[in-house]
């Protein structure tokens, strides 16, 4: 009989417990549609665009040079090849072809400087202008995600399929526009 009790009770202690929890409720968000569709955030990306455009174009301009040199190479080093040219005509087109290659090395140290250069500046309008305007993003997800009760949202990205329905994108697009 205490056997019994004791099984009776520990079952309905059990059985309560589980009602007792609550049931998770979960959200998606497309995190790629918010950031596209997010006015503040889309401004701030041409902004850094803009920054670094005028890097490019030198960068740009610099790699038509680098391709003029090595076009002047490559005639070069077939008049240096050339068994019908004379040896002196042999000689002067090595010493071109030289100074070329010194030409090319400094004009490739040059972009590269010019690719770390644009490089920081991307970093840095990321950190100053994108990275604010991302955590508001975040923020606004937690708000809408408190707002509709859900106690977790994951990107749907990365979700193999999920109900329209838990899809709270649209949601976190107007508040981030709104907002400004």
């Amino acid at each position: 009989m205490k056997n019994s009790f004791i099984l009776v009770s520990a079952f309905f202690l059990i059985y309560t417990s589980l009602f007792a929890q609550k049931t998770a409720s979960v959200g998606v968000v497309d995190v790629q549609r918010v950031l596209n569709d997010y006015s503040a955030f889309q401004a701030a990306v041409e902004k850094v665009r803009g920054s670094v455009a005028p890097v490019e174009e030198e960068m740009q301009k610099m790699q038509e040079n680098i391709q003029a040199i090595v076009a002047e190479g490559q005639a070069a080093e077939t008049k240096t090849n050339n068994p019908a040219a004379s040896d002196e005509a042999r000689a002067e087109a090595a010493v071109e072809l030289n100074d070329l290659r010194q030409k090319l090395q400094s004009a490739q140290s040059e972009i590269n400087q010019f690719r770390q250069q644009a490089q920081q500046l991307a970093q840095q309008g990321q950190q100053e202008k994108l990275a604010p305007l991302q955590e508001k993003a975040v923020e606004a997800v937690k708000s809408i995600a408190l707002e509709k009760g859900i106690d977790l949202v994951v990107p749907r990205n990365q979700v193999i399929y999920s109900s329209e329905a838990l899809d709270i994108s649209e949601a976190v697009i107007a508040l981030l526009n709104d907002g400004e």
